[in-house]
């Protein structure tokens, strides 16, 4: 089988920007997160401006991406908008008490 060296062109996905910024509007102004701790040890989350978007971790950095991927399944974001959308980011004492550490250049939803 021979190498298209198109094929790697012609098989990204583009981000449309009236696309992205409709995936965007979707967004709540706020997001309300209630973490708690599970029984197992692990941790549970609950997206309350969101009926039904739950998710659960066992170490505070995982709940964080956890967290971020229920929001974007629930809200039915493209996994190749993803890089491209808000990400919620808990208040500096959760982040602390949770040890998460935020990646560089993430879009963040600010917190008052």
């Amino acid at each position: 089988m021979k190498f298209n060296f198109l094929s790697k062109f012609l098989s990204k996905k583009e981000i449309i920007p009236e696309v992205l910024r409709a995936l965007i509007w979707k967004f709540p102004d706020k997001l309300e997160v209630k973490i708690s701790k599970s029984e197992d040890g692990g941790f549970i989350a609950e997206v309350v401006n969101l009926p039904g978007c739950i998710t659960q971790a066992e170490t505070g950095q995982e709940l964080y991406e956890m967290i971020n991927d229920a929001i974007c399944t629930y809200l039915d974001i493209p996994e190749h908008y993803i890089p491209y959308v808000p990400n919620f980011v808990p208040p500096e004492k959760e982040r602390k008490e949770l040890n998460i550490k935020i990646r560089e250049g993430a879009f963040v939803f600010q917190k008052a």
